[in-house]
């Protein structure tokens, strides 16, 4: 990275070791067959030059690092750290940055990234369900749920590029099942309640509309313009002697941070 010019990368995605503690091998057949690396930290593993440049140009950064628990982490977080110093370098101002990373260090890899980059540049924090079913637990962990996640740190600025757009993900099956009969225009919808329980009384909105008076004593959840304006575009239905939100179903759903339909690789596939 240091021989490649400033402000010239659109995005980045690193996939570090996670400070597991352990040591690992590429599998037999793999593309990286023959391969390892040690995800295991120690002060004396760093340059102290690099931990020296941190203090005096990046105070805050340091005293991220200087907060972490133990010198594994602190060492990890140097080594970490300067490689973020110099993605930073690199991306342009319409970039993004993705970091992924497990439970093991991902809240100190938040807040050095939120020293790194800003905490305005904070986008999301992804969470993907890499392992389907409950998770494998661990002889050195029997007091836990499965791990089944890992995380996706995102940050980019107010004028990165982010091509998402108006993309919609398919809808699971079960979630079009909760759609369980057709209104007028013939659309499978459902309904909703319109009230708007444990909200406290709020005079504004205790109204009767069409002879229907709220359900619940703390009044509508809408104001009666936007009732009304609700009722003209036909969001509403009337049964059971209730006024109910009419949600249709819609062709799909946007992108949101939490990434349940991407399977891990499998070990022969990973490089």
């Amino acid at each position: 990275m240091r021989g490649m010019n400033s402000a010239t990368v659109d995005l980045i995605y690193l996939d570090p070791p996670f400070n597991s503690n352990a040591n690992y091998a590429a599998p037999i057949g793999s593309k990286a067959a023959g391969a390892a690396f040690k995800d295991t930290w120690t002060l004396s593993d760093l340059d102290t030059e690099w931990v020296n440049l941190i203090e005096s140009k990046h105070p805050v950064l340091y005293r991220v690092i200087t907060a972490a628990m133990t010198d594994s982490d602190k060492s990890y977080l140097v080594y970490m750290a300067t490689r973020l110093l110099e993605m930073k370098r690199l991306l342009k101002p319409t970039g993004s940055i993705y970091l992924h990373c497990d439970p093991t260090m991902s809240h100190y890899l938040k807040l050095v990234m939120d020293a790194v980059f800003g905490k305005n540049m904070y986008r999301n924090e992804i969470v993907w369900e890499r392992l389907k079913g409950a998770g494998k637990r661990t002889q050195h962990a029997p007091i836990s749920y499965g791990p089944a996640t890992d995380s996706i740190l995102f940050y980019a600025s107010k004028n990165a590029v982010f091509n998402i757009g108006d993309d919609l993900v398919p809808l699971s099956d079960e979630y079009r099942k909760s759609f369980k009969y057709r209104d007028s225009k013939g659309v499978y919808a459902r309904r909703s309640p319109f009230n708007a329980p444990g909200q406290g009384a709020r005079p504004n909105q205790c109204y009767k509309y069409k002879g229907f008076y709220p359900p619940h004593p703390s009044g509508w959840n809408v104001t009666l313009p936007t009732l009304i304006r609700m009722d003209e575009d036909g969001e509403l239905d009337f049964a059971n002697d209730r006024v109910y939100r009419k949600q249709r179903l819609p062709s799909g759903k946007h992108a949101n941070s939490l990434w349940t339909d991407i399977n891990a690789a499998p070990k022969s596939e990973r490089v």
